[in-house]
């Protein structure tokens, strides 16, 4: 299940952008539909404006339109169309980026004669069945020239002209223009708000991490926080979160008091376990020892058989009893305490635990053998570890390689530089159990020596708390025999 503050980053920074999106497009929709009738409206105006202005330039206009020539009997043509050619240049204010073919007009006699325009009204269609907007849509705005389809046309008759009825007067806009404008000021509206957006998708992303830095905080101290201890968190959090803090307070005082009582437990039974079990295992060897004295007794052979099962059965509840004490010391440990590490000689160390278990080998005759696969003995495994924690690992792993290979048998201790292996020649172990040995009382079927099923398991517990792995295979054929291999994951590694 994802954070909180990750699920909130991820829905907000996906929701604000898609509602801005959405605004954005609806306010670009309105912006555009409201231009383009404001548009549309000074087309109409301007319209209007040409007819005053034509009915005045009539009043001003003192000559006839027309001559004609009696010596030939025929009308000549002596009009010509006025044309308004102004630059905007030319204009004083703050024009801003307008254009010169930003609007045009055209107006003609009910003869089609073009009577005024300017530069750009020159090429405006005489359509005089034409009123209102020449839509796309419309046929005859197919069909006019390319020129003509970049304007929005407006048509309007002057039918109260004096001198010339029926005046067609064309007010265009040219759509180019008419588009930048639209997307000039959406750019106006849309550029703040975008930038507004990352900033304010900034601002959520820096007050949700904020918000959640005392919740950072308290991990961070849970996470270094050894079960035994119970010192409150004294972190400053949100009001909401403040019952929650005080329940783990109540909590860790509560755990480190269970600790308490089960490290008492512990150490009790281990003054008052391991001195019966002393006192019987001493009782049975006495008893062997008269039992060998004395003659004439009848089936003295099954007697000093069952004093042997005896002494067996006392001795494996010892090592069953040590174990588990081994265990109940180092399982609540999340992490070893950094003043329990050192740096360690693993030539000393592990003479000492070879000398431990070389009583044992021997009743075995088993041999044990060391093997250095580096030239230098400080590079063998630099890690920091707890030397009395590794030599109970070394020494389990040992000890159970003698306790399951035959009599006879080899078992070499390898150091290398970034792993310990114990490897034998006994008859290995079946497949499908490897993956099963380090489990708590796990003993394959069909064994015979003495055991409790803990070795192995308190072996993986130490190389985890030394930032190791624990591997066990078989040795590949036609040798036979097993492999542990105890792996650096590196993390724990001595930097020269």
């Amino acid at each position: 299940m994802k954070s909180i503050q990750q699920r909130l980053l991820t829905s907000l920074l996906i929701g604000l952008p898609l509602l801005w999106v959405l605004t954005s497009s609806f306010i670009a929709w309105r912006l555009w539909h409201e231009i383009n009738e404001m548009n549309d409206t000074q087309i109409t105006q301007v319209a209007r404006y040409l007819i005053g202005v034509s009915a005045d330039e009539d009043n001003d206009n003192d000559k006839d339109d027309y001559d004609y020539d009696d010596k030939q009997g025929e009308n000549k043509e002596k009009h010509t169309a006025k044309i308004y050619n102004l630059k905007s240049k030319q204009l004083s204010g703050d024009l801003g980026d307008a254009e010169d073919d930003y609007m045009g007009f055209a107006i003609w006699d009910k003869e089609g004669r073009l009577l005024m325009a300017d530069e750009n009204g020159q090429s405006f269609a005489f359509l005089p069945d034409q009123h209102g907007f020449l839509e796309e849509d419309d046929h005859t705005y197919q069909r006019l020239n390319p020129f003509s389809k970049r304007w929005r046309l407006f048509y309007i008759h002057d039918e109260h002209s004096h001198k010339h009825e029926s005046r067609v007067i064309a007010v265009g806009q040219n759509l180019d223009s008419r588009q930048k404008m639209i997307v000039d000021a959406m750019s106006v509206q849309v550029l703040p708000m975008l930038v507004g957006l990352l900033a304010f998708i900034g601002l959520v992303v820096w007050l949700i991490r904020r918000g959640f830095r005392p919740l950072t905080k308290i991990s961070s101290e849970l996470e270094q926080r050894q079960p035994q201890d119970d010192s409150p968190v004294t972190a400053e959090v949100p009001k909401e979160i403040q019952p929650l803090v005080t329940a783990l307070n109540i909590l860790f005082v509560k755990v480190a008091d269970t600790l308490a009582r089960e490290q008492r437990f512990t150490a009790d039974a281990s003054h008052e376990l391991r001195s019966p079990l002393a006192a019987l295992k001493l009782q049975a060897d006495l008893l062997q020892q008269q039992i060998l004295q004395l003659s004439g007794i009848e089936d003295d052979s099954q007697l000093f058989y069952h004093t042997q099962q005896i002494s067996k059965g006392i001795e494996r509840a010892t090592h069953l009893v040590e174990q588990l004490l081994i265990l109940a010391k180092i399982e609540p440990q999340q992490q070893l305490p950094p003043e329990q590490l050192e740096k360690v000689d693993w030539l000393m160390l592990t003479d000492v635990v070879l000398s431990d278990v070389n009583r044992l080998a021997r009743e075995k005759h088993i041999q044990l053998k060391r093997t250095v696969h580096c030239d230098n003995p400080a590079d063998i495994l630099p890690i920091l570890i707890n030397p009395i924690l590794f030599k109970l690992l070394i020494r389990n792993l040992l000890d159970n390689a003698i306790r399951y290979c035959p009599e006879g048998s080899l078992i070499e201790l390898q150091l290398d530089t970034n792993a310990i292996r114990v490897v034998d020649n006994g008859m290995g172990v079946e497949p499908q159990q490897l993956a099963r040995l380090s489990e708590r009382f796990y003993r394959p079927a069909g064994q015979s020596q003495l055991g409790s099923g803990l070795g192995l398991s308190i072996v993986n517990r130490i190389a985890e708390l030394h930032g190791l792995t624990l591997a066990f295979t078989n040795r590949s054929a036609p040798e036979t025999g097993f492999i542990v291999t105890i792996k650096n994951t590196i993390k724990n590694t001595i930097k020269n």
